[in-house]
């Protein structure tokens, strides 16, 4: 297959003339075996007016990378999905870029790649942007991957199964992932950043695994409103190993994890200094939720180098713990290499606070009067509470 404006379209099956594209493409994935087979686009940009729609099962649709292009004609201004599949399995997309071409559309619900009852299919390495939609979305579909691919978002609904793993999700107008009725798929490893909305948002989704994302500068469309990861009516999700950031914008996330209702949800193991634009790192408004978090901090003053006085933080706790919680600290760094020894010590813990104490010890002689910042790190854990 090749675009009106590939370089080499000699010995292409399909020409493409730059107008409805998708009438070319279809028109090859219709003449491939009823068992499927792989239809390759060379570089080139491909101008779709509807959807391109993979029609049997077990079909590869592969790119040459980001210079094949999808993308839809001007002024469409109509409900469409780029690449769109209904019940079928195994399928391969591959190396594409799809540009939704949104700034010449003012109307229409447009998404790039739209599997709906899709099960056992890959989305690998695409490039999907500048949708009036989500970039990926998958509806009633399951055990499918998504991997490798910079996205304008990804929603996935009563979808279950799926593993999303090592895309990036930016600049979405609405949240950077969104599930809604769905449960058991696995979402790890993505960059979230820079979304309208809430950057993770589970909503009526049980058993689901977000697990070492980073999150970060989310709530675009309003500073101080959306999170970086929200859960609403959810149960027995695992929300482990995320680092949540605030964003260094005018717009910023309200805060790291806010979970407004469910029950049983572990959020355990999150890095969340500067995790939102409000004092609360972490908002939790569900029904037995096991936590625990990460926080980072550094002594208000430098600690001389020959000083054995402590120095004294005390850190209140995003939310109030059931009990009194398991702290463990230690120097993370510090600012002088001439620090050979030093102390972290917790002094205090509460349900509401604890106090972590720093000192340096024994100093070289040459070294005395200089002074040091102690920059450490605490876990806190909650001790009670567990799934049954």
């Amino acid at each position: 297959m090749a675009a009106s404006n590939s370089i080499d379209s000699e010995n292409a099956d399909y020409v493409c003339d730059g107008v409805n594209d998708q009438d070319n493409i279809n028109a090859a994935i219709g003449n491939l075996p009823d068992n499927g087979g792989s239809i390759y686009l060379r570089e080139g940009t491909y101008v779709v007016g509807d959807n391109i729609i993979i029609s049997k099962s077990n079909v590869a649709l592969v790119g040459a990378g980001a210079s094949t292009v999808i993308k839809i004609k001007d002024a469409k201004n109509d409900n469409m999905s780029v690449i769109y599949a209904s019940g079928k399995e195994n399928l391969l997309v591959q190396n594409l870029r799809i540009n939704g071409n949104a700034v010449n559309q003012t109307s229409g619900t447009m998404r790039g790649i739209y599997l709906y009852g899709g099960k056992n299919s890959k989305i690998v390495d695409c490039w999907v942007e500048n949708l009036r939609e989500y970039g990926i979305y998958l509806q009633s579909s399951s055990n499918n991957t998504v991997t490798g691919n910079t996205i304008q978002g990804n929603s996935l609904d009563n979808s279950n199964n799926n593993t999303i793993t090592s895309n990036t999700f930016q600049g979405n107008g609405q949240h950077g992932i969104y599930l809604t009725a769905s449960s058991n798929n696995t979402v790890t490893g993505n960059t979230v950043q820079g979304n309208d909305h809430h950057g993770i948002y589970l909503s009526s989704s049980d058993n689901n695994t977000i697990s070492i994302n980073a999150i970060m500068g989310n709530s675009q469309a309003d500073n101080n409103v959306d999170n970086g990861i929200q859960v609403y009516q959810s149960n027995y999700n695992n929300i482990q190993g995320n680092t949540v950031r605030k964003g260094t914008g005018s717009k910023q996330q309200n805060t790291g994890i806010t979970i407004l209702s469910g029950t049983n949800n572990l959020v355990a193991n999150n890095d969340l200094y500067q995790a939102g634009a409000a004092a609360a790192k972490f908002s939790d408004a569900g029904t037995e939720t096991i936590f625990d978090y990460s926080q980072s901090g550094t002594e208000e003053n430098a600690v001389p180098i020959d000083s054995t006085g402590l120095k004294t933080n005390t850190i209140t706790f995003p939310v109030p713990f059931p009990s009194v919680p398991r702290v463990i600290a230690n120097l993370a760094n510090f600012d002088n290499d001439a620090i050979i020894a030093y102390i972290v010590q917790i002094e205090t813990v509460t349900t509401v606070n604890f106090t972590i104490k720093t000192n340096v010890l024994d100093p070289p002689s040459d070294n005395v009067g200089d002074n040091a910042d102690i920059i450490w790190y605490a876990t806190v854990a909650s001790q009670s509470g567990g799934r049954e």
